[in-house]
C-alpha cells in the first residue's frame, strides 16, 4: 500500500497538489523533480481521486473507503496501471521495454473497466529504451478521452525530444527538512531520524536510503577544507587536501562530486541563515558552531559568488568534464573575493 493514503496527507508542492486535484489532468502529463518527492505517490492518488465513487466534490480528497479507492491504494485496480524497470529479481532495472509500452499502447485504447478514467503512470521513464519511447508517440499525441498517461522522471533530460514535446509538465520542487522529518515519523525503526532528514536533500527517498555515517563523515570533511580555504584564501590549500582522504577517492567519482556540491550549497544556505538570523531553516543543526565561524568570514555576497560558481560547476560536471577537474577549480576563482 502507498504512502500517504490521501491527498490531504501528501507532503510539500501544495500548490501543485492543490492544482492538479482540482482539475482534471492533461491527457499526457510529465511529472519532472528529484527522486524521492513523491511524484509517483501523487500520480496514484491523483489515479485514485478521479475513480473514487465518494464524495469528491465535497472533500477535494478521496474517501479511501469505497472498493475503487481501496484498489488504488494496494496497486489493484484494473483501470491504473504502474509501469517502471524491472530486473528478474524484483529490484530496479536498467530500462522499460519496448513489451510493456506496447501494452500501454494497447490498454490505453480501451475504456475503463469499471472506473472513470484509465491511468498509465510510466515510473522513471528516462529508462524507456528509444524503441519504447517511440512505441508510444502516437497514444501520447492523441489519447482517448477516458484516458491519461502520466510520465515520472528525475531527469526529463534523457527523454526523446518527440515525448518532450507531447507531454505538459508539472515541476516538483524538493521537500521541506520538516515536512522529510514528518515523513520519518512513520518509521519509528529509523535512527537518526533528524540526522536524515538534515542529510536527505529534500528527498523522502534518499532519506530512508542514507548512511547517516557515510554523510556526516563528507560534510564534517568538507566543513574543514572550506574553513581552510577561507583561512588561506589559497586553491593550493584546496587541491592539496583533495589528493588526501577522504577526498582523494570521493572526486573522481561523478555521483560523489554531485554529493559534495550539494552539501557545499546546503552548508552555504546554513551560513546565509546564520548571519540573517533564521535558525528554523538550518539544516546542519549540530554543526552551528562551525557555522557561525565560517559566517564570520564571508559576507552576504561572497555567500552568492560560492553558489554561482557551486551551480557552475554543477554543470560542467552534468557535461561530463572530469569530476575531479570540477570539484577541483571550482575553488580558484573564489581566491579573489572580498
Amino acid at each position: 500500500m502507498i504512502t500517504p493514503s490521501s491527498i490531504s496527507e501528501f507532503e510539500g508542492n501544495t500548490r501543485l497538489k492543490s492544482l492538479l486535484s482540482k482539475g482534471s489532468l492533461p491527457h499526457s502529463s510529465l511529472f519532472t523533480g528529484p527522486d524521492g518527492i513523491g511524484k509517483k505517490t501523487l500520480a496514484v492518488l491523483l489515479a485514485a481521486l478521479a475513480n473514487c465513487r465518494g464524495k469528491t466534490r465535497e472533500t477535494g480528497d478521496i474517501c479511501g473507503n469505497c472498493s475503487s479507492c481501496l484498489k488504488a491504494l494496494s496497486g489493484n485496480h484494473p483501470d491504473i496501471y504502474l509501469y517502471a524497470s524491472e530486473s528478474k529479481d524484483g529490484s530496479r532495472g536498467d530500462s522499460i521495454k519496448i513489451e510493456d509500452m506496447r501494452n500501454l499502447r494497447k490498454e490505453a485504447r480501451y475504456r475503463p473497466y469499471e472506473g472513470k478514467l484509465r491511468f498509465f503512470i510510466v515510473d522513471e521513464a528516462e529508462k524507456m529504451t528509444e524503441e519504447a519511447a517511440n512505441c508510444i508517440l502516437k497514444v501520447l499525441e492523441e489519447p482517448p478521452a477516458t484516458t491519461r498517461i502520466v510520465l515520472v522522471t528525475a531527469f526529463p533530460g534523457l527523454l526523446l525530444p518527440t515525448i518532450l514535446s507531447r507531454c505538459q509538465a508539472f515541476r516538483f520542487q524538493r521537500l521541506d527538512t520538516d515536512s522529510v522529518l514528518r515523513l520519518l515519523g512513520s518509521r519509528p525503526d529509523l535512527e537518526n531520524r533528524e540526522l536524515r532528514a538534515s542529510f536527505s536533500g529534500g528527498s523522502f527517498g534518499r532519506a530512508l536510503e542514507i548512511d547517516v555515517d557515510d554523510v556526516r563523515e563528507k560534510r564534517d570533511a568538507l566543513i574543514a577544507l572550506f574553513s581552510l580555504f577561507l583561512e588561506r584564501r589559497s586553491f593550493s590549500s584546496v587541491y592539496y587536501q583533495s589528493q588526501k582522504e577522504p577526498f582523494k577517492n570521493l572526486v573522481k567519482s561523478k555521483a560523489e562530486v554531485e554529493e559534495l556540491l550539494e552539501l557545499l550549497t546546503e552548508l552555504c544556505h546554513d551560513i546565509y541563515s546564520v548571519k540573517s538570523e533564521n535558525p528554523e531553516r538550518i539544516v546542519h543543526k549540530d554543526q552551528i558552531e562551525k557555522l557561525e565561524g565560517l559566517s564570520r568570514k564571508l559576507s552576504l555576497d561572497s555567500l552568492q559568488t560560492i553558489l554561482y560558481h557551486i551551480r557552475q560547476a554543477g554543470q560542467d560536471l552534468n557535461r561530463n568534464v572530469s569530476p575531479q577537474i570540477c570539484f577541483e577549480t571550482l575553488w580558484i576563482p573564489l581566491q579573489k573575493m572580498d
